[in-house]
Parts: C-alpha cells; sequence; structure tokens
C-alpha cells in the first residue's frame, strides 16, 4: 500500500514519517465560550489529508480524526456543518457529514441532518476568507445539547453561523478535523 501523503511503500494509509508529521491541535475557545476540539493542525500532512478527504472522498483520514478526538468528545447527538449541494454533487462527499458519522458510531449516539445547506455558495477554501459563510437553516427541531461537526475550522465564521442558526445554547462542542492558526485563542 503506498502513504497517502508522501506515496512511499506502507502497510497503513500513512507511513510512520508522515504519521509523526500531524501535529494535534489545542482545544480553544470559540467565540460565545464554545469549546473546540479538533485533531490536528491545519498545515503539512493534516493538510494534504483534509484535501483528500474533501476532494477526493478518501475517507481514511475521517477514520484517524476520530480515533484522535473521541475521548474528549461527550456522548451527545452529532451534528455535521453540511456542505453545499454544489460542492457534494461535484466532489462526491459531504466531509464533516462523513466524520460525523464515524463520530456518532464511536459514541454509540445519533447522527441528526439539523442543519440544511443552500444550494450553492462563493467558495471560501483556499484563503479566501473575506466571503460570507454560507446561509445555514435550521433543517428541524431538536431539545438538548449536541455536538457540531466541521472539516476545517479556520476563521470561525462558518461554526458561528451554525451555532447562531441552532442556538449557542444547544452547542456542547465543537469539533474539527483540523484546525488553521487564524481561529480565536483561548481567554
Amino acid at each position: 500500500m503506498l502513504c497517502q501523503a508522501c506515496h512511499s511503500l506502507t502497510r497503513g494509509f500513512l507511513c510512520a514519517k508522515c504519521r509523526a508529521e500531524l501535529r494535534p491541535a489545542p482545544e480553544r475557545i470559540l467565540d460565545g465560550g464554545i469549546r473546540l476540539v479538533a485533531a490536528f493542525e491545519h498545515e503539512g500532512v493534516a493538510r494534504e489529508l483534509v484535501h483528500l478527504l474533501k476532494y477526493r472522498g478518501m475517507t481514511s483520514f475521517a477514520d484517524l480524526v476520530v480515533a484522535t478526538v473521541s475521548s474528549r468528545v461527550p456522548p451527545l447527538p452529532v451534528v455535521p456543518v453540511p456542505r453545499t449541494w454544489s460542492r457534494q454533487l461535484r466532489y462526491g462527499i459531504d466531509p464533516a457529514r462523513e466524520i460525523g458519522l464515524r463520530l456518532a458510531r464511536a459514541k454509540g449516539v445519533p447522527l441528526v441532518d439539523l442543519l440544511s445547506a443552500p444550494l450553492h455558495a462563493p467558495r471560501r477554501a483556499g484563503g479566501d476568507h473575506n466571503r460570507p459563510p454560507p446561509e445555514l437553516k435550521a433543517a428541524k427541531a431538536l431539545l438538548g445539547p449536541v455536538v457540531l461537526v466541521d472539516d476545517v475550522v479556520t476563521t470561525g465564521a462558518t461554526i458561528s453561523t451554525a451555532v447562531q442558526t441552532l442556538g449557542s445554547e444547544r452547542i456542547a462542542l465543537v469539533l474539527a478535523a483540523t484546525l488553521a492558526d487564524t481561529v480565536s485563542s483561548p481567554r
């Protein structure tokens, strides 16, 4: 098998060298006091792996993310932040939902699609974060706290939109596969 990051021969989907380059992300507190747990810093190998998940459907990274963070996540219903429909159709995957499905299975809790994405929104990935995040709508109501899941948290704008849509009192924790350095630091 080839390492998905460097393409050297290996037994798993990542070689030992690339696995060692993954930098764990520190927990952070987002605006509004929401706790953010992320598996890895969004750089190097982790950045490459999240791109493979988002644009090529390599779900092995979602498994690694869940194995890395599951012990730090409470057993609450999991709500993925959905990708716009146009990107789901184009790339054949909703990365946050893939992570959410695996997390829900690992924790023995339901995955609940509470948020609906617009058909299309301007692209924000790749550094163009001046554009507003997609407008999310609450698809249905659910009582009690939830774990919100997204693939990457960079500025926190998309997560903030999701939190506002659902109500901050309902969000127990935000989980991300990777975390970029521009998110608010702990207070």
